[in-house]
């Protein structure tokens, strides 16, 4: 696994490589690039840091699609178009790149995520006053393996301040009324990933992106939660290999 350092309006955004193919990984709040690793080794691929996060530059990020923005001009610098694969926030940024950007998307695999990104108020309220607390109960409903769990609840308190920025951005994120109206419309393959026991983006989200998107397919996870690529990443992997040769890709 070789890291890699992209320039993009003179600020670094950095890169996890794994075997050359056209697949874009897209982390979701608080978590950087190594989120993927187990993709990148098995399945191949970049995925990025946003900014603010892991190894990348500080920006001011005022939207999703300000980390849009970074995340498409990154894909294009790397392999001009791609399979963008993104985990809840980049669930997200995913949905806006193919609208902001379409011309460097050959496909979507959204997991984990949904048009619209809901935050509780007391969660972003106790990130500001009590990160540790807020912490633990974000790893909680993430999780369904505890010792994950456990790993992630300091991971989330040291990062609760960039935690708290993405979470108000998935707050503020709401494609349901443009996809309902039909101003938004997906036609590039899409697949759609959850876990079975995901209480923070439950399958009924995913549901309603495959009614909404006539070329996706959905594949859920049994015994897993919202963090999917992690807690059973064999399953993970196997949904999107068979998907990638779908696609010949």
């Amino acid at each position: 696994m070789e890291r890699l350092a992209i320039e993009i309006d003179a600020l670094r955004i950095s890169v996890l490589k794994g075997k050359e193919r056209e697949v874009v990984y897209i982390h979701g709040s608080g978590c950087d690039a190594t989120l993927w690793e187990k993709q990148i080794e098995e399945v191949g691929g970049y995925a990025i840091d946003l900014p603010n996060h892991g190894k990348s530059c500080a920006a001011e990020i005022r939207d999703i699609s300000d980390y849009a923005y970074f995340a498409a001009k990154t894909v294009k610098k790397l392999t001009g178009k791609a399979v963008i694969v993104g985990h809840s926030l980049g669930g997200a940024i995913a949905q806006k790149i193919y609208l902001e950007y379409p011309k460097v998307v050959r496909a979507l695999v959204l997991a984990g995520t949904g048009a619209r990104l809901r935050v509780l108020p007391e969660i972003l309220k106790l990130l500001k006053e009590k990160p540790d607390e807020a912490a633990k109960i974000i790893s909680k409903y993430a999780f369904s393996n505890e010792t994950l769990a456990s790993d992630f609840t300091r991971i989330f308190a040291e990062r609760a301040k960039v935690l708290h920025l993405d979470l108000t951005l998935c707050d503020k994120f709401d494609l349901l009324d443009e996809y309902r109206n039909g101003k938004v419309r997906i036609d590039v393959p899409t697949l759609l990933i959850v876990g079975e026991k995901d209480v923070l983006t439950p399958v009924k989200y995913s549901e309603f992106l495959r009614s909404h998107i006539s070329s996706a397919e959905m594949v859920v996870i049994p015994e897993t939660g919202h963090m999917v690529m992690l807690e059973k990443p064999k399953e993970f992997n196997e949904a999107l290999k068979n998907f990638l040769e779908k696609c010949d890709i």
